[in-house]
C-alpha cells in the first residue's frame, strides 16, 4: 500500500529522520554523536512512560514480554530490552528492521526479536504484558489503523498494560492546507520542491483519529482504567493513552 511503500523508502534512504523528523537525523548529516543522542531520546522516553504507568496505572508494574509496534530502527526497542525479559519489534519496512537488527547487534542485545508487520499482524505470536506504539498510527490511514489497533489489543495479556499514541487534529491552518494539497495529483511532489527536497521524496502521511471510536475499542477490550496525556507535534494534536487490561 502507498503508506507502506513510503516507509520502506524512508527505511532505505533516511531511516532515523523517518522516526524523528529532526534535521540532525537526516542521513546526509547523521553523525555518531547525533545517533547516540537519538537513542538517548528513546531511553529518556521509556523512563518517562514507565514513570507515568507507576503514577497512574500500576505502581508495581514491570514489563516482562513487550511489543513495540512501528519499531523503526529500534529507538524504543533498545531501552526496553534492558528492562523486559523479551522484546518484539514490529515494523512494515524491511530496511528499518535491518537497521534495528544492526543497532541491537552493535549493543550485544540478544533478547529482541524483529518481525515484519501487516494488517493482520501474522508474524506476531502469543500475548504480551506490555504493548506500545508512539508516533506511528498517525501515519496509517484511520480505517487501517483501527483494525491494526484491535489486532494489537487481541495480543494484550490479562493484567497487561498498553501505551498507544494517536493524533486527532491539526491545529495549524497552513498544515491543513498542505495536507489537502498533498492529496492533489503531484501535489506532494511540488511540496517537496518547495521544501528543497527531491521531487520523489517520500511523504509522511498524517491522519486524525476519532477519539470516541478509539476509547470504545479500549473499553471493549476490558480496560481496567485509562490515563490520557495530550501531545503536540508541530501543531498535530494527539493523545497518549495508557491503560491496563482487567485480569479475568
Amino acid at each position: 500500500m502507498r503508506t507502506d511503500a513510503s516507509w520502506e523508502r524512508f527505511g532505505k534512504h533516511d531511516p532515523y529522520f523517518g522516526v524523528l523528523s529532526d534535521s540532525r537525523y537526516k542521513s546526509s548529516r547523521l553523525t555518531e554523536e547525533a545517533k547516540e543522542e537519538f537513542f538517548r531520546t528513546g531511553s529518556d522516553y521509556v523512563r518517562g512512560i514507565l514513570s507515568t504507568i507507576h503514577d497512574h496505572i500500576d505502581a508495581q508494574y514491570v514489563p516482562v514480554r513487550a511489543l513495540d509496534f512501528g519499531c523503526g530502527v529500534g529507538r524504543i526497542v533498545v531501552p526496553l530490552a534492558a528492562i523486559a525479559q523479551e522484546v518484539v519489534g514490529v515494523d512494515v519496512s524491511p530496511s528499518m528492521l535491518a537497521e534495528a537488527r544492526r543497532n541491537c547487534a552493535a549493543r550485544s542485545i540478544h533478547n529482541v526479536t524483529l518481525v515484519a508487520s501487516n494488517d493482520d499482524l501474522d508474524a506476531v505470536e502469543g500475548s504480551y504484558d506490555f504493548i506500545h506504539s508512539f508516533i506511528v498510527f498517525q501515519h496509517i490511514p484511520t480505517k487501517r489503523g483501527e483494525i491494526i489497533f484491535q489486532k494489537l489489543l487481541a495480543h494484550l495479556a490479562d493484567g497487561g498494560v498498553c501505551v498507544s499514541h494517536f493524533t486527532y487534529a491539526n491545529a495549524r491552518l497552513l498544515g491543513q492546507l498542505f495536507q489537502w494539497v498533498k492529496r492533489l495529483p503531484l501535489g506532494a511532489n511540488v511540496g517537496n520542491l518547495l521544501r528543497g527536497r527531491q521531487f520523489t521524496y517520500p511523504q509522511m502521511e498524517m491522519n486524525s483519529y476519532n477519539l470516541n471510536r478509539l476509547l470504545g475499542l479500549v473499553q471493549k477490550n476490558h480496560a481496567l482504567n485509562v490515563y490520557c496525556e495530550f501531545t503536540d507535534h508541530g501543531g498535530y494534536l494527539g493523545v497518549q493513552l495508557y491503560f491496563k487490561k482487567r485480569a479475568r
